[in-house]
């Protein structure tokens, strides 16, 4: 080589990249996850606007043979990814390499404990470099399983026989977690053990019953690397503290007219106990009707014609179903005749005197069903509550409930008009029925005697002109309308009465000279006749009232 050529490979030595941390050995536990870092690598190069282009040469591993000797192997499916560069930063012509473990990677001390990695590292313009990093892969954690799922008597754990099915009852737990594998010893269980080491209620939940049930599961828990491990658990199911389910008061036989429509309730099954959902059970698709099964309620399906129907239902416990119950349901669908029963009086108005004893007969009906089931029509009173409550039904007779004052502010309230209806119901399905309207109009009845005032004395000057006012004859009556009163004086007006009263207001006036000095007064006679207190015009009362006129003399 000329010395031009010494210089050239001079040059070239120092212009390739350095690889400053290898050679070098790293441990790895078997135990390492997919991706976990295995090292990191030191790369610069001599250019420090150059990038370096590292990859993995070759791997060789090395199998354990004896106790100490092993033997090396060229590794095509190793466990570590692609090279991955990243600047260092300090100074600008350093980078690291990172190796990683692939994903899916399994250690496995036991078969390969020792790997040797090739290097190669290029910076452009640079010679390539070769640098060894050797992995050496050591035995993880002994598998462990916990306490006291793992003493001699095992784990023990209580619930209650209404747990849902396939709720999580117990977890198997056991170190280092991870790729771990769970399998029953015995399996005469009806209980479930998952690959996560669950252990699960039965499918169908816990068969009802009075007396603690108890399930023992011996499980073996082994990891990737052929470790294992064992343990116990006993399930003691506790009967439910919730009730039974039960159907209350079965309706075994429903009778239905036609011409229901789709989706119209039939009937409705109710039951006692927990977390109740229905069912029909048979037949497996009925054609006339279903249940909803959160409530119970039977619908039809379809416009009802005349038709019979058996349902077998059951009530059960959701999350537990094998508490449950049942019922045979018989469902038939009648003809019906949809006329509504007719009555006679069709409309009630009449006209009753406010002294009618409570308890006497308004009217009686004469309705009949054209079913020709007569027995069978109901009689009810509708309408507002503060005329309803004068009247009460007894079968088909409209009754008087209680007095009909007429002078009462109630009975003013209603304007003295009482309204009701009377629905008359005939029995089957679906129910048909009439209504009678009544209008009562209560009259009033003359019932008491005007009152006078107590004590009426006025007093009125000797020389009193003609038309003076002497006083004011106020009565009172409590019949309706109030203080409707006529006023006369008994006797007339003339030289030895010189008074007159307005017939209207009960006013006295002088119309006439009043008596010489010596007389002290007069003495009259007033009479209260009652007015409009009585459809009757002739029916009258009157009361006579004394009047005492003082005569006051000029000094």
């Amino acid at each position: 080589m000329g010395t031009y050529g010494h210089l050239t490979f001079l040059l070239l030595l120092l212009r390739a990249p350095a690889l400053p941390d290898l050679p070098r050995i790293v441990t790895l536990s078997e135990d390492a996850a997919p991706g976990a870092r295995v090292a990191e690598v030191a790369v610069s190069c001599s250019n420090a606007s150059s990038s370096p282009q590292v990859t993995l040469q070759h791997v060789e591993s090395a199998v354990p043979v004896g106790s100490n000797v092993t033997q090396r192997n060229t590794d095509p499916s190793h466990p570590f990814n692609p090279i991955a560069i990243s600047a260092d930063g300090v100074p600008a012509s350093t980078f690291r390499a990172e190796v990683t473990l692939r994903a899916g990677a399994e250690l496995d001390a036991h078969q390969v404990n020792w790997y040797a990695l090739a290097l190669r590292a290029a910076c452009p313009g640079e010679q390539e470099v070769t640098g060894q990093l050797y992995v050496r892969v050591t035995s993880g954690q002994a598998l462990r399983c916990g306490f006291p799922f793992a003493s001699t008597d095992g784990d023990v754990v209580r619930v209650s026989a209404d747990v849902a099915p396939r709720a999580p009852l117990y977890v198997v737990q056991a170190q280092p977690p991870g790729g771990l594998m769970f399998q029953l010893r015995n399996s005469s269980t009806p209980l479930t053990l998952t690959h996560q080491g669950l252990v699960l209620a039965p499918d169908g939940g816990f068969s009802p019953s009075k007396d603690t049930q108890t399930f023992r599961l011996e499980i073996e828990v082994m990891d990737r690397h052929g470790q294992n491990c064992s343990g116990a658990v006993t399930v003691e199911v506790l009967p439910s503290r919730h009730p039974r389910v039960t159907i209350l008061a079965p309706q075994r036989d429903v009778v239905v007219p036609e011409g229901i429509g789709p989706l119209e309730v039939v009937t409705q099954v109710r039951a006692s106990g927990a977390n109740i959902c229905y069912a029909i059970l048979a037949p497996t698709s009925p054609a006339l009707f279903t249940i909803d099964e959160m409530t119970g309620e039977i619908r039809s399906t379809r416009r009802l014609e005349v038709a019979g129907a058996h349902l077998l239902i059951q009530a059960y416990n959701a999350l537990q179903p094998s508490d449950q119950d049942t019922i045979m349901l018989n469902i038939t669908v009648q003809g019906t005749d949809q006329r509504a029963p007719s009555c006679v009086p069709a409309l009630y108005v009449s006209q009753v005197r406010e002294t009618m004893s409570p308890g006497s007969t308004l009217v009686t009906l004469r309705c009949a069903d054209p079913g020709g089931s007569d027995g069978s029509l109901h009689y009810t009173l509708e309408g507002p509550p503060g005329s309803r409550s004068y009247f009460h039904m007894e079968g088909p007779q409209l009754k008087i409930n209680t007095t009909l004052d007429y002078d009462t502010e109630a009975m003013a309230a209603v304007g003295f008009q009482l309204t009701a209806t009377i629905m008359v119901t005939a029995g089957g399905q679906p129910l048909r029925s009439t209504r009678v309207p009544v209008l009562v109009t209560v009259i009033p009845v003359n019932e008491f005697t005007p009152e006078c005032p107590n004590g009426i004395i006025f007093t009125v000057s000797e020389t009193a002109p003609f038309g003076s006012i002497v006083g004011r004859v106020v009565g009172t009556d409590r019949d309706r309308p109030p203080d409707s009163l006529e006023y006369s004086l008994e006797g007339g007006t003339g030289p030895a009465q010189p008074f007159s009263i307005d017939a209207r207001t009960g006013e006295i006036r002088v119309v006439g000279p009043l008596s010489p000095p010596r007389r002290a007064g007069y003495r009259l006679t007033v009479r209260l006749t009652d007015t409009h207190n009585d459809l009757d015009p002739l029916n009258r009362r009157s009361r006579l009232c004394d009047v005492a006129v003082r005569l006051q003399v000029r000094a």
